[in-house]
């Protein structure tokens, strides 16, 4: 797509948060449409820009106007208060979620450098020693940022107690109890990989930061590193985020501009390729295909570089059955060349009392499209052939949605419409799928389990991220 020359990419993804911000300044995830701004994104907003013009210029307004709203929005306790919908549950812990969001703000306003109240930093020593490793992962950070180190100290001190160790590496989960995983490949959730950021950025944030810190870093890094797809994301949005955060920390406190390293990758049938990874090269991927698949393959590194290698399989196999995490029942009713509607009921019946963001796709049949009247639904996406819908805290109790679809151009054999449901935050989880059924026949009613591809790995060789 050709780019406009008086425009450049970097203003067009700073324009894109801007059209979610609400007049007082605030932002949330459907802008104008929701009803007040969210704490949470507004302080992520505030934190990004702030980060974004170190490089290119961001109208100091948007920054004052959020910093002023997150201020009028903070508690006597020095929290802040939960405006908005805050939708990964899964930090909270059944918890009221007020000491991890504050400790969020805090670090987001320390971040970039904003000078803060006393009373921000004042929060209840109760709250301190909050039981939830999600809660002491986000608070350690931010005492860290803050310049606090005895109770960052008292915090790390606790979730060391609750790591979990394995093959040199480590990491933390809501679940601790839960055995580390054998699997090659294992299936992590974003929870874990959110929270094991979060503790990794509190020990190489801290005022001091000793050498058996760095060796705790070193492990974990390793597994984080481990979690990391193909692509170089992880499981969803936010911990990719939190997750190079860490990352990136990490390799500044251990970067050098000495040393190089060679990298052989061989076989027994006689494949073989040399990487070198060094001061020029260092931030080069460097790939070769494996052409013996599947077989042995022998990596070897000689050097004193940090070199992270990475090898990817892509394979499709039947997913496994298991439970069910949210019902899905569609009535339709299509008339020709007159809006006819689509009657979605589902409900959530995973684990936990309330879902995380859930998102509801709705592939449109060839030939139709959203009637008027339907456009006007809050949390709602439109694009070309597919309407998203966001929905938050569902739990078992049946919800219904409507949406009207309109004919505009008639088509023989129309092939069946697709409808999933899944967790935005655990999208390869066991989701509901139905197929609806096209023409005047009445209503259809399916279900279907949703078809996963497993990702594995593809040889890379870069100097730029590190692993053990």
């Amino acid at each position: 797509k050709r780019q406009n020359s008086h425009h450049s990419p970097s203003c067009t993804l700073l324009f894109i948060p801007l059209l979610y911000r609400h007049r007082d300044g605030s932002y949330s995830v459907f802008g104008q449409q929701d009803g007040e701004g969210n704490t949470w994104l507004t302080a992520f907003v505030v934190k990004s820009f702030s980060q974004a013009r170190r490089y290119i210029y961001v109208d100091d307004k948007n920054v004052q106007d959020a910093l002023r709203w997150l201020e009028q929005n903070q508690l006597p306790s020095g929290c802040f208060a939960t405006k908005g919908s805050l939708f990964h549950s899964s930090l909270k812990g059944g918890v009221d979620d007020e000491i991890s969001l504050g400790a969020y703000v805090a670090a987001a306003l320390l971040e970039l450098g904003q000078p803060l109240k006393v009373s921000m930093l004042l929060l209840p020593p109760a709250l301190r020693y909050a039981p939830m490793p999600g809660h002491q992962a986000v608070l350690a950070y931010a005492f860290a940022l803050a310049g606090d180190y005895e109770t960052t100290q008292e915090l790390l001190y606790k979730l060391e107690e609750q790591a979990i160790k394995s093959g040199g590496q480590i990491h933390w989960s809501p679940k601790p109890s839960s055995p580390a995983s054998t699997d090659f490949w294992p299936d992590t959730q974003s929870v874990d990989i959110e929270l094991t950021a979060y503790v990794l950025l509190a020990y190489l944030s801290k005022p001091r930061v000793h050498a058996g810190d760095m060796t705790t870093a070193a492990g974990v890094v390793a597994w984080l590193t481990r979690q990391q797809n193909a692509y170089g994301g992880f499981a969803s949005t936010q911990d990719t985020v939190v997750a190079l955060q860490a990352l990136a920390k990490y390799a500044a406190r251990t970067f050098s501009t000495s040393g190089q390293a060679l990298v052989r990758v061989r076989s027994q049938r006689g494949f073989g390729k040399a990487f070198q990874v060094n001061r020029q090269r260092r931030l080069l991927v460097q790939q070769a295909a494996l052409t013996e698949v599947p077989g042995q393959l022998l990596v070897q590194v000689h050097g004193s570089s940090c070199v992270f290698a990475q090898a990817v399989l892509r394979y499709h196999e039947p997913p496994p059955r298991a439970a069910v995490t949210f019902t899905l029942r569609v009535n339709t009713e299509l008339t020709n060349f007159r809006p006819s509607d689509y009657f979605f009921f589902f409900s959530y019946i995973g684990s936990r009392v309330t879902s995380n963001m859930v998102i509801v796709e709705v592939s449109l049949l060839s030939g139709f499209v959203l009637a008027p009247g339907s456009r006007m639904l809050s949390s709602l996406a439109v694009s070309r052939d597919e309407i998203t819908r966001i929905f938050t805290g569902l739990n078992d109790e049946s919800q219904t949605f409507i949406l009207q679809l309109e004919q505009v151009i008639p088509m023989k054999n129309l092939k069946p419409a697709t409808i999933k449901v899944y967790d935005y935050y655990q999208p390869a989880s066991p989701c509901v799928t139905q197929t609806v059924a096209s023409g005047n026949d009445g209503p259809w009613v399916g279900e279907r389990e949703c078809k996963q591809s497993k990702m594995g790995r593809r040889m890379v060789i870069s100097g730029e991220h590190i692993s053990s």
